[in-house]
């Protein structure tokens, strides 16, 4: 089999695959939020070489898998309970993933004092709604304090010199509007990115940072 049959044939088990969230991701016009598998080639496409990776929100930990496959070590943060259990019996295979238990927002800074021996860094904040979509169901906090992304991002800001690299994910870009739940505005974002001298750009429905020190 010559290589375009393979590609033709690894192009067609893709569509096959992903056909089902295509299709629903059209009904809506092709609007955020973005399919799954959009957003783990976003994550892809903004790996640093050699890095570790933290994931705040394991949910069903399909993108824990992705990152355990392009990083060198992965700390997965989760607040809710059910999740946390099903994601350790899920992943329990996967030797450079460490599973977390509790809120991003009491747990990020020790998670990234534990990759200080590690040059870069990447981070994926995806620990916004408190809300199991699959099953329909609250799972961990309150409208008035859903996302924790100011204090996760001090958690980050205090150990920025420490990495050569430094690349920052948030998700759900689309509610950083100032009227839904506790989200501050996405200028709040920009407004830390300046601080800290970071670039910035937003993909789809992620806003992605970068920072490189040397």
């Amino acid at each position: 089999m010559n290589k375009l049959k393979i590609n033709t044939f690894k192009n067609i088990l893709w569509l096959l695959k992903n056909q089902k969230q295509i299709k629903n991701w059209r009904k809506r016009n092709f609007t955020p939020p973005s399919p799954e598998f959009i957003k783990h080639m976003i994550i892809q496409n903004n790996n640093l070489e050699n890095s570790a990776w933290i994931e705040t929100g394991t949910y069903y930990g399909e993108t824990t898998k992705i990152l355990s496959k392009i990083s060198k070590k992965t700390i997965s943060i989760e607040a809710d309970k059910s999740l946390y259990d099903l994601a350790k019996k899920k992943l329990v295979h996967l030797k450079n993933v460490e599973l977390v238990f509790g809120k991003s927002e009491d747990i990020l800074e020790n998670s990234v004092q534990k990759l200080i021996g590690y040059k870069n860094i990447c981070i994926y904040l995806d620990a916004h709604l408190c809300h199991d979509h699959i099953k329909n169901i609250k799972t961990f906090g309150e409208e008035k304090n859903a996302t924790p992304i100011k204090k996760e991002l001090y958690s980050i800001e205090v150990h920025l010199k420490k990495f050569n690299k430094v690349n920052i994910l948030i998700d759900d870009i689309r509610l950083f509007n100032d009227q839904f739940q506790n989200y501050p505005k996405k200028n709040y974002l920009v407004d830390w990115c300046m601080k800290n001298e970071f670039e910035w750009d937003i993909e789809q429905d992620i806003f992605i940072c970068k920072k490189y020190n040397n």
